[in-house]
């Protein structure tokens, strides 16, 4: 894998939800210049997140076996420039974006 890849995690223990993300990434025009990782399970993913350093995840918000506090919790104490994308399948209403340098952990 390259440097010039954008790496990607996509985070739930729901198999369609992971795939389906990846065939909506699939029909962008660089993706081949992706790097997508799925991971179904809390361990995994604090793994991967350390040793691949994603510029993206996208965690499902409704995956009750993903421990998002306490991950949320280590991802903002990090400088890094992974940008996060908590998606629902079951809320509706507006999108809401937050920027990590101005909301705590318990607001976001």
């Amino acid at each position: 894998m390259g440097d010039n890849q954008t790496k990607v995690i996509i985070a739930s223990a729901n198999s369609i939800f992971r795939n389906g993300i990846e065939k909506i990434l699939s029909n962008r025009s660089d993706f081949n210049s992706l790097s997508i990782h799925q991971v179904s399970e809390f361990q995994a993913l604090k793994k991967k997140y350390s040793r691949i350093k994603p510029n993206f995840l996208i965690i499902d918000f409704d995956d009750q076996n993903m421990n998002k506090k306490q991950f949320l919790d280590s991802f903002f104490d990090e400088k890094r420039d992974t940008q996060l994308l908590l998606v629902s399948l079951q809320e509706g209403g507006n999108i809401v974006l937050f920027k990590r340098q101005i909301f705590s952990t318990d607001q976001a």
